[in-house]
């Protein structure tokens, strides 16, 4: 990255990529095994994130340990060239916390993502407490993260292959 970002410019460029993608990859972890799951999002208030789901073991996990890793990533062609966010955060569901589904609604993009029975959909919200950004498409792979309203930034170190 050319430069540092302030806290404003790091949110607007985190949210403008996420607004432009809508799949993620989902890691969660229960009884200490990890877990990837695709994903359809969209973004709320601030940074939050609701991912639509009809269930599965991703919902255990987050039961169980709600600390939760979202990717969002562009096409992985190079590991030098490549554009995304790390989002690491708590996940609270509509299973424990039905006013979820409404408070999506708010947000969705496309109303009829939500349009379906309340029995059928369930939702993921995630809350970040840390983000990763990284805009490697020019080739610099300085990570921007933004951590309690503060900027932090990480270089990469790339190890050369002989």
């Amino acid at each position: 990255m050319e430069k540092r970002l302030s806290t404003t410019e790091l949110k607007q460029n985190i949210k403008s990529f996420l607004n432009e993608n809508n799949l993620a990859s989902l890691a969660t972890c229960g009884n200490n095994i990890p877990r990837c799951s695709p994903v359809q999002y969209f973004t709320g208030n601030d940074l939050d994130i609701y991912v639509i789901s009809a269930g599965g073991d991703k919902f255990n996990n987050i039961q169980d340990n709600p600390n939760v890793c979202l990717l969002v990533n562009t096409e992985y062609l190079d590991y030098k060239k490549i554009k995304g966010v790390q989002i690491f955060g708590q996940a609270h569901t509509s299973l424990k916390h039905s006013d979820l589904i409404d408070e999506a609604k708010r947000y969705a993009p496309h109303k009829q993502l939500l349009a379906i029975q309340k029995d059928w959909i369930n939702i993921i919200k995630i809350v970040p407490e840390e983000i990763v950004y990284l805009d490697a498409l020019n080739g610099d792979r300085t990570k921007q993260i933004l951590k309690n309203d503060q900027v932090i930034e990480k270089q990469d170190k790339i190890l050369s292959i002989h």
